[in-house]
Parts: C-alpha cells; sequence; structure tokens
C-alpha cells in the first residue's frame, strides 16, 4: 500500500509557485517555462464562437418541424414521422400527419458566429428552401441558393426545406461563404482561421467534439459518417435514470464529428490527436475505432488514448454507468474485489478499481490491433481526479498490474473552493478582477501544486510519464448561478494577471516533468455562469487581449517540421 503521505514525499519536487504579482526582482526575471502544450477543442454548436468548419450544415440542429402554411409553434414536434436516408436528409416534403391538419416541413438551425454577408447553399436532388429567423433567401436556381445571413450573436439563423421530392430528394446540402463556393470541402473543410489557431501546439484532444460526456455511441456500424449532414451531436442517458431514453431519432446523431474528420485535422496540420472511446462502446466498436484510427492516421503521429472522460464525475452520466456497469463489477470481481455494496439493488462499490478495468479493456483491445512499430505511437492515457489522491493511486494501481498505461494524467486547473466562495459572496458586486486574481494565487499554492507533486509521485512510483488531460483556470460562480460576483469572474479572464497565473501553473508542471499539458480549451463564449473556457473569446481576438492564450503560446515548446509524404509538413 502507498500512502498519500508517501506520494508526497517520492515527488521530491524542487522549488515552489513564483508570485505573480508583486514578485521580488528576481522572481519577475525567472525564464518563462517550456513545455509541449496541448489544446481540447471546443464542441460544436451553432451558438459557439469556436465554430471551426467552413460548411455551415456541419453546426445545423437535428431537424425540427413546421407548419408550411401557417403560424403554430416554434417546433410542432412531428420529426418522427420523416422518412430520413443514411445522411440524415428527409425522403420527402411536406407531408402529411395524423396529428395535425397543417403540411409538415423540415427546418434546422444554423450557426450564427460568422460574418454577415451572403452565402450561397449548395444541394442535389430537387427542392426548394426558405430562409428561417435571420436568414433570407436572396435567389434560388437548381442545386444554388444565394442567402444574406445577419450573423448576430443574439439573433438565429436558419433554413427551411419547403420541397423535397421522393426519389430525388434534396441531399448533400452545404452552405458557405460565398467566396468559398467554389472549395473543395472534401480536401479542406476547415476554416483558414481555426487551422491558424490549431497549428502551434502538440495535440488535439477531442473529447467535446466526439460528445464524450454520455456518448449514445455502442454499436460501430451506427456511428456518424462523414456524409452525415450534420457533425452536431446528442448525447443521453440510453438506460433512463435521468430522464426519458433517447429516441431512435436521438440515435443518429451520437457520437458528435465524425472520426474521419478528427483524423483528417491531425493528419492536415501533423498535430498528434487525443481520442476518447464512448463508455458504451462494445469490443467490436472498439476494435474497429482502432483499426481505422491505424489506416487513416499519419503514420509518423503519434496517439493518445483515453476511455471516455471523468468517469469519476457524477454529474457525467457515464459515471452513474459505471458504478452499475456489470461489466465493469465482473471485470474487478474476477481480480478479488467485492464490485457490490448490495448484490440485490446493484449498488456499485470499488469505483478507482472499476474505472481502471475499464482502462485496460479498451487498451488490451487497441494493444492487439497496434502491433508492431504502430505500438509505440500508442499513448495510454490513465486519466484521473486530481484532487483525490487515493482513488488516482487505485486507479494507476489496476492499471499497471493488469497490463499497463503510458501515462498519469489528471487535471491542471486552478479555482474556487469554499474559502474562495464564501469571500465572493460577501463581497458580491464589489468584487474585483484583482481580487479574483489574487485568490488564484492562494489557490495554486494551496491546492494545485500539493495535488499535482502528490499525483506526480503516483506516476513515478508506476513508471509512467505525466500528461494533463485538462488544465488552466476554472472559474465559475457557485453551483453556476448567476450572482452578483459574475462580472468580476468575467473581468478576470482578460487581466494582466491570468497570464501569470498560467505561467505560473504551467511552470509547476514543466518543474514535476509533465510531457503534455493539454489545455481547456479552445476558443468559447466568455463571462458565462457555466464558466469562460476558451483560451480566446474568437480566433480572431488579439492576443494581447486573451492573457491565457499568449501564456501557453509563449511557454509551448515549438514543434520541429519533417518531410513528409505528399509534400506536407508534418511535426514532432
Amino acid at each position: 500500500m502507498i500512502t498519500t503521505t508517501g506520494i508526497l514525499a517520492t515527488a521530491g519536487v524542487a522549488g515552489g509557485l513564483g508570485r505573480a504579482k508583486g514578485a521580488t526582482a528576481n522572481e519577475q526575471r525567472k525564464p518563462l517555462p517550456r513545455l509541449p502544450i496541448g489544446m481540447n477543442l471546443s464542441g460544436i454548436a451553432d451558438y459557439d464562437p469556436g465554430f471551426p468548419f467552413r460548411n455551415l450544415m456541419w453546426g445545423a440542429r437535428p431537424w425540427l418541424t413546421t407548419n408550411l402554411e401557417c403560424c403554430g409553434p416554434w417546433d410542432t414536434e412531428q420529426i418522427a414521422h420523416f422518412e430520413l436516408d443514411a445522411n440524415g436528409y428527409p425522403l420527402e416534403a411536406p407531408i402529411r400527419v395524423p396529428a395535425s391538419s397543417e403540411w409538415q416541413v423540415p427546418f434546422t438551425v444554423l450557426p450564427n458566429v460568422r460574418r454577415p454577408g451572403r452565402y450561397v447553399l449548395l444541394h442535389e436532388g430537387t427542392g426548394s428552401f426558405a430562409g428561417v429567423m435571420n436568414t433570407t433567401v436572396l435567389s434560388a436556381q437548381p442545386g444554388r441558393v444565394l442567402l444574406d445571413m445577419k450573423h448576430n450573436p443574439t439573433l438565429l439563423e436558419g433554413i427551411v426545406i419547403t420541397r423535397s421530392k421522393r426519389g430525388d430528394h434534396v441531399r448533400n446540402i452545404r452552405i458557405v461563404a460565398i467566396e468559398d463556393e467554389k472549395a473543395d470541402l472534401a480536401a479542406n473543410p476547415f476554416l483558414p482561421e481555426f487551422l491558424d489557431f490549431c497549428r502551434s501546439f502538440h495535440c488535439l484532444r477531442f473529447m467535446d467534439w466526439a460528445v464524450t460526456n454520455g456518448s449514445l455511441e455502442e454499436e460501430w456500424g451506427r456511428r456518424k459518417r462523414p456524409d452525415f449532414y450534420t457533425m452536431v451531436g446528442i448525447s443521453g442517458d440510453p438506460d433512463g435514470t435521468w430522464g426519458p431514453p433517447p429516441s431512435a431519432f436521438d440515435y443518429r446523431f451520437s457520437g458528435g464529428v465524425a472520426i474521419e474528420v478528427m483524423l483528417e485535422l491531425a493528419n492536415m496540420l501533423g498535430v498528434a490527436p487525443w481520442l476518447c472511446i464512448p463508455h458504451r462502446a462494445s469490443d467490436e466498436y472498439i476494435a474497429e475505432y482502432a483499426r481505422l484510427t491505424r489506416a487513416k492516421l499519419d503514420p509518423r503521429l503519434p496517439i493518445y488514448l483515453e476511455y471516455s472522460n471523468e468517469l469519476w464525475n457524477w454529474g457525467f452520466i457515464q459515471s452513474h454507468w459505471m458504478l452499475r456497469s456489470t461489466l465493469a463489477g465482473d471485470m474487478v470481481k474476477a481480480k478479488g474485489v467485492q464490485p457490490w455494496e448490495d448484490e440485490g439493488t446493484r449498488a456499485g462499490t470499488a469505483h478507482p478499481e472499476r474505472i481502471g478495468a475499464l482502462f485496460r479493456r479498451a487498451f488490451a483491445i487497441w494493444e492487439r490491433e497496434w502491433t508492431g512499430r504502430d505500438r509505440a505511437r500508442l499513448v495510454r492515457a490513465c486519466t484521473v481526479q486530481h484532487a483525490y489522491i487515493d482513488a488516482a493511486r487505485r486507479t494507476a494501481e489496476w492499471c499497471a498490474r493488469n497490463g499497463g498505461a503510458d501515462v498519469l494524467a489528471p487535471g491542471g486547473y486552478f479555482g474556487p473552493g469554499e474559502v474562495e466562495y464564501a469571500a465572493w459572496a460577501a463581497k458580491g458586486a464589489k468584487l474585483s478582477a484583482d481580487d479574483v486574481i489574487a485568490d488564484m494565487r492562494r489557490v495554486l499554492k494551496r491546492d494545485t501544486m500539493p495535488w499535482t507533486r502528490a499525483q506526480a509521485g503516483i506516476a513515478q512510483v508506476y513508471g509512467l510519464g505525466y500528461a494533463v488531460y485538462e488544465g488552466g483556470q476554472h472559474l465559475q460562480p457557485a453551483n453556476q448561478e448567476e450572482l452578483p460576483y459574475n462580472p468580476a469572474l468575467a473581468a478576470a479572464q482578460v487581466n494582466p494577471g491570468m497570464y501569470d497565473l498560467y505561467v505560473e501553473d504551467l511552470r509547476l508542471h514543466q518543474e514535476i516533468g509533465c510531457r503534455l499539458f493539454c489545455a481547456y480549451s479552445s476558443v468559447s463564449q466568455q463571462g458565462t455562469r457555466y464558466g469562460s473556457w476558451g483560451a480566446k473569446a474568437s480566433y480572431l481576438q488579439p492576443l494581447a487581449q486573451a492573457p491565457k492564450m499568449r501564456a501557453l503560446l509563449e511557454c509551448n515548446t515549438q514543434r520541429v517540421a519533417t518531410s513528409r509524404p505528399g509534400g506536407r509538413a508534418a511535426y514532432e
């Protein structure tokens, strides 16, 4: 048994965190830390400023329905009556449904985060379209519709299929800025500003792209393909313990972005992908995932492999599934661990061991597929909870004794605890950004430093490398509520002190030998009650206004370009 005290002693990291404000002259002259930085990519949504694709349809919501001729509710909820092809396009519109005397047509909401102006809707098949909300049809001819779109983040954009001919139904819809009308989306579906944003990072984690939290993915044959009309995903709880189970329509949207698109981005930039296996995935799914990745990924690139995301986080569906899972229970029972508090009710116990067993199941399947030279490219990530040292040790120990892992991967966040929340509530609207920065400086020393050193000790004991799956600031109001002090949390995101906090967090991780620090996350809305996760508020935000991003770039080690088949650069 390895005690937490022993782990702290084993870590043996010299030095402490330098002060970001009010530091001595010697501390201020410290060279910047240098370590490989990765990036978590923000999820795909029509309202998210991190939307990365040229084709707006890849950010379209699942189909809604409306009355063709008359007024009515926002969504008449008749989509179940529409027949859809394999790529999600309705085979016919309009249609009659039993519950309504009105003809029904499908519509969708589109991303509203690009620049305003003219866009072109291109399609195959026979049909017609109308703009809805703030999208206007300017002209139409077979296969091409000219649109005017406002792209005001406070308003919605959308289209409705007013007619689609059965036998030659509307399909393969692409909506692009007019200057991209001739662009080869198959060769490059990504916005140039998105590619520029990603180019410096050593690794891209696709957890949110894949809608890993609450994933519905289970059978390989039902996974999302690149030809599906949208890369937006739906999550849910098939067991129905957190509400109604997903419908057959919902299952069509599971998985988020197609795996091929993720691998295409990694290949295009020469960046290692960090992939997350869905928690409900069958053995066949996991094996086919491994085969597809081995076949499609540039053979020069490594891959970080993770099973699900934060299986210890009780706010996520997959954590409750893990604790009820007979699959996990049987695996730990076979090794002599009691899996149930009560056999009758299936109340699970030993969650750190269950997590380790599920990790090793996925790793073992990939190990059978990634053999020879490719095996050296596979980095098996044993992800653990940063603050829960004993649980992390138990999961790492399970992996080490049952086939191994390559890196221990805790978080690398700094964020408020009970002390900070109480002080912020007392100050209310008088809380300032400088107050928040000062509190986070104390949090780095009080929480992030000892947790990180303890985790480094675990990694050392079990012969693992060290990587951070997510890290950075974790500023949210208590219980994600609208509170008087929230403006100070938003202002802290662009406060110069935030740069210093990131530098000191990265310095700590450099000192303990971290081989990869994946920041969370790329580009997102700032100042919401759910957090300000993005390193930038938009791809085009100046670095001078984005201290989080500036710190990540200035502390990043440079990727070295090497030759690659086809003449494009690969990076190591």
